[in-house]
């Protein structure tokens, strides 16, 4: 790859230009772009991080999205190596308005890691 970089990041996936087929569903593209995009990884030896944001969450309670309130396809989880979720509770009368919880949700390869959580915190 150009200046032999190792990972790509994409950001956020909903911004990319889609052109879906008329014949594909939304989930049998988003099938075929992620086998796609695995088989990139493999052969160039590189990583692809996705940014992919939850649905519209209507009754959102603070509470951290689920790796299936992706919009767009469950593919993103059956599909994916890790899934991890970065959740910062935006309501400033919560409890702990400074904490960000990173969960690891999704590990294929159990010699890379294990499902997990960490607290982190930040000073504005």
């Amino acid at each position: 790859l150009r200046y032999g970089i190792q990972g790509l990041v994409i950001d956020p996936y909903n911004e990319l230009d889609h052109q879906r087929p008329k014949s594909f569903t939304e989930t049998e593209y988003v099938s075929q772009m992620l086998t796609k995009l695995k088989r990139f990884a493999q052969h160039f030896g590189c990583h692809i991080w996705f940014v992919a944001h939850p649905r519209s969450m209507q009754a959102y309670d603070g509470r951290a999205p689920g790796l299936y309130d992706i919009s767009g396809s469950a593919h993103f989880i059956n599909k994916c190596d890790n899934g991890i979720v970065v959740h910062r509770n935006r309501d400033p009368e919560s409890e702990r308005p400074d904490r960000v919880q990173v969960l690891i949700r999704k590990v294929r390869n159990k010699s890379a890691g294990t499902i997990g959580e960490v607290e982190l915190r930040y000073d504005r």
